[in-house]
Order: C-alpha cells, then sequence, then structure tokens
C-alpha cells in the first residue's frame, strides 16, 4: 500500500483474510486507513470462514465494506468488487458463497485417500462415505503407489506432506508411467502459498485442495474431475442419509475455550458423534506436540519436528480451532527455515493448552468399567441396530463407521460401555472380521439372534 502510494497507483480495493499469523485482517485494515492520511483508503472486504457477529461487527467498525465467507467462488468474487467499485458500500451483510452441491453423480465412485495424519483421515472417509462414495486409505505415497497398481480408481487425494514418501515424489513416480498419466490426482496441503500449489502443478497433479477441507470444496473440486460417463458400477451402493448437524438432532450447542465449534462441525461434515470423537482424538494425539517438536530438535530430526507443527497446524484449523493453527504455523516456518523456534513453541504450548483443558471439560472421558452390572434395558431394543450393523460388516461397507457412532446412544441402554468402545474402535479401524466376532460374543451375551446364525 505505501509502495503504490509514492508511486501514485493508488489500490481500488483490497480482499483480507481475517485470520492471519504476525497480523490479523481487523488490524491491517484499521493500518491501512490509518495510511490514507486524508486521502480516499482503498474498499475494505473481509474474507473468513466464520460469519459470527462479532466478527461481522469488528469489520464494520474497522472501516470494512463487506464480508465473504469462505468458500469464495470466482461469481462472488465478481459481484463483490462490482459493488464496491461502484459507491454501494453499507451496512455489512455476509456474502454466503457456500453453493449447494448435489453429489448424487458421486454416488459409486472409488477414491483413494493417502493421508497419514489419523483425526485428517476421519474427516476425509467421513465427508466421503457421507456421499456414498467408496475409500480406501493410505498412509503414504509409497503404499498408495501400490495400491493404484493393485486398483482402479476414480480420483486420488494426495497428501503433501507425509513420512516414508511425500505426495509430490508419488506424483512423480505415477506420471512417469503411461498407465497413470490420465489419472486425477488431488493435492492436499494445509500451506496456502501460491509456490505449494505451482509445484503440485508442476509435478503433474490436477487440481489443490486447501486444508482445512471445506466439505463443499472438496465435492466441487470431485465432481470436476471423476467422470461417470459408462454409468455406475457401484450402483449397489447403499444410500446414506446426510448426517444431522447439532441445530437438527436438537443437541445443546458445544461451547470450548479457544475452538470455533460451529466452523469445527461444518469443516467436518455436520456430524456431531463424529466431530467429539475428533476432539477426544486430538487430545489424545496432540496434547503432547509441543514435547514432540522439542524432542526431535533436539535429536537432529527437523523433518519430524517440522511435520509434527504441520500435523498440528492443519488438524487445529479442521476442528475450528483457528487461533491454535496460527500459531502452529509460525513454529512450523521456523523450524523449516533453520530459525530459533523456542519462543514460537512457548506461544504454541500456550495456546494449545486451554484447548486440550477446554475440550476435556465439555466431554469427560467415556465409562470404561465393564466390572459395573450391564446396562438393564430390554435387549429387544438393539436387535435391529446390531443386525443392521451386522449386515454392513459382512459386506465391508464403511458406513459401518459412522452407523455406530449414530447408534450409540441406544446401544447405551443395553451394552456396557466397554463393549461400544471396542466395538467402536474395531470398525473405526476397518477390523471387520474382529467386529463381526465381537458382535456374536454380543449377541451370544444378550441372547438374541442377528440373522445368519448368530
Amino acid at each position: 500500500m505505501v509502495q503504490a502510494a509514492k508511486l501514485g497507483e493508488r489500490y481500488e480495493i483490497a480482499f483480507i483474510d481475517w485470520q492471519m499469523p504476525g497480523l490479523d485482517g481487523i488490524e491491517t485494515g484499521r493500518r491501512i486507513h490509518a495510511l490514507a492520511d486524508g486521502s480516499k483508503p482503498p474498499h475494505l472486504v473481509m474474507v473468513t470462514a466464520y460469519g459470527r457477529e462479532e466478527v461481522l461487527k469488528q469489520a464494520e467498525e474497522s472501516g470494512f465494506e463487506n464480508v465473504l465467507i469462505k468458500p469464495v467462488t470466482s461469481s462472488i468474487l465478481f459481484d463483490t468488487a462490482v459493488v464496491a467499485l461502484g459507491g454501494e458500500g453499507g451496512e455489512i451483510e455476509p456474502a454466503q458463497s457456500t453453493p449447494v452441491i448435489e453429489t448424487d453423480i458421486l454416488r459409486g465412485a472409488r477414491v483413494l485417500l493417502v493421508e497419514d495424519n489419523e483425526i485428517n483421515q476421519e474427516v476425509a472417509i467421513g465427508q466421503l462415505e457421507d456421499a456414498n462414495i467408496f475409500v480406501d486409505l493410505a498412509e503414504n505415497g509409497e503404499q498408495a503407489i501400490r495400491m493404484i497398481e493393485k486398483n482402479d480408481y476414480d480420483v486420488v487425494l494426495m497428501d503433501m506432506q507425509m513420512p516414508v514418501m511425500d505426495g509430490v515424489a508419488a506424483t512423480r513416480i505415477l506420471r512417469s508411467d503411461r498407465r497413470y498419466q490420465d489419472l486425477p490426482i488431488i493435492a492436499m496441503t494445509a500451506n496456502a502459498l501460491a509456490s505449494d500449489r505451482e509445484l503440485c502443478l508442476n509435478v503433474g497433479m490436477n487440481d489443490h485442495i486447501a486444508k482445512p477441507i471445506d466439505p463443499h470444496q472438496l465435492f466441487g473440486v470431485l465432481m470436476r474431475w471423476i467422470r461417470r460417463d459408462g454409468g455406475n458400477e457401484h450402483a449397489d451402493v447403499p444410500h446414506v442419509s446426510p448426517p444431522l448437524n447439532a441445530a437438527e438432532s436438537g443437541s445443546a450447542p458445544l461451547a470450548i475455550q479457544g475452538i470455533d465449534t460451529d466452523a469445527g462441525l461444518r469443516l467436518t461434515g455436520g456430524n456431531r458423534a463424529r466431530y467429539e470423537i475428533l476432539l477426544r482424538m486430538f487430545v489424545e494425539r496432540q496434547a503432547d506436540t509441543v514435547g514432540v517438536i522439542r524432542l526431535a530438535l533436539s535429536e537432529g530430526d527437523t523433518g519430524a519436528a517440522e511435520r509434527a507443527a504441520h500435523s498440528l497446524k492443519g488438524v487445529a484449523a479442521t476442528l475450528g480451532a483457528s487461533a491454535l493453527s496460527a500459531a502452529a504455523a509460525e513454529a512450523e516456518v521456523l523450524v523449516r527455515t533453520g530459525q530459533d523456534p523456542e519462543q514460537a513453541l512457548e506461544a504454541l504450548s500456550l495456546a494449545l493448552e486451554p484447548v486440550i483443558n477446554g475440550i476435556e471439560a465439555a466431554l469427560p472421558p467415556e465409562a470404561e468399567d465393564d466390572a459395573i452390572a450391564p446396562p438393564s434395558g430390554d435387549p429387544s431394543t438393539v436387535v435391529a441396530p446390531l443386525a443392521r450393523l451386522k449386515k454392513l460388516l459382512e459386506t465391508d461397507d464403511g458406513e459401518a463407521a459412522d452407523f455406530v457412532m449414530d447408534a450409540k446412544s441406544q446401544l447405551a441402554g443395553v451394552l456396557t460401555p466397554g463393549e461400544i468402545k471396542k466395538l467402536s474402535a474395531q470398525v473405526g479401524n476397518f477390523e471387520f472380521d474382529a467386529a463381526l466376532e465381537n458382535l456374536s460374543g454380543i449377541a451370544s451375551r444378550l441372547s438374541i439372534d442377528l440373522g445368519g446364525g448368530s
């Protein structure tokens, strides 16, 4: 802005992100107005993933004329610029740019998800299976190449940063093989730099999805690259109804310090039960991330330290902890560039601790004690859901994981907490044979028939 003013080439409009490390969008807007010094400042437009009232109020007070809610489409961007440059500014009304996407065309498609982070895996698999898409999982590029050689996929969702072999190296190898030159490969990365997007395209990736992955952006990209011209070869895939969000299910709002739970719920597919499980996983997997980074640095493993910070940055953003994500991003940059990250790690620890404590306070640990007497509910009330689960497991249907989560409250009146937890873990880890054996034992204890000899 200062350089443009000196050259007499004033900017007419500025689109400014709300959440940025160092200087956020609100303060940036204030400083731009202060630079005007009597001259007309540029039109300011806030861009944010959050439509909360306090954000809109702060933006208006800081001189912003409009607020765009991510993801922002080209048409929304164009219309906003036309209105701003036409001088029709007024009271802020957030422009809702999230389109309604009909995903039926994707039903039965087969996708390979290449992702090493367990929470990101759960989020992506949940979103894809909600749309009746078959999903296979690879945890690194090397494993992905082996799976692609054995199976036919409509599209590959490829994380960029992974141990063993990253997404860039895997894509280079795949593109060197004529069999896979036309296979759609979509990059997934939490790095928003233009250089990262350019790298994705240069190695042969077809498109790019920024983390945290917005469901509308995900399905929009998939619809662009998945071709179903030859008919649906998986036409027998069962239809799954979209999950209820918190408001629809009647659940009380979830308030956690440091987390925008509305944004997190939206980014994780709108399934409240799934979101709570992901939050508990976050506590279990990420509570000691700062210690992990420090240990890796002390051992000279800067790659592991950078991956740990990168992972925390991504999952925090996905769950709605934007300030924590920004703190992790700052630590990641310092580690990557070889600078002293200790001050950033202290700040990261201060940002992480209240989030962990807030989750633990809002979501007390689930009971695990099987020594207590089993619930006294009527076993006949769980015959239908357990029989349905049995059928899903027998057909290797990925819907089983979401089905268990949705049925927990009904099962809790009859099954013990330990039985539910073990069953959920087995299904969540795709250990379907073990889950079927577990179901058989539960049916035997309850003296119920689930069909098929159980």
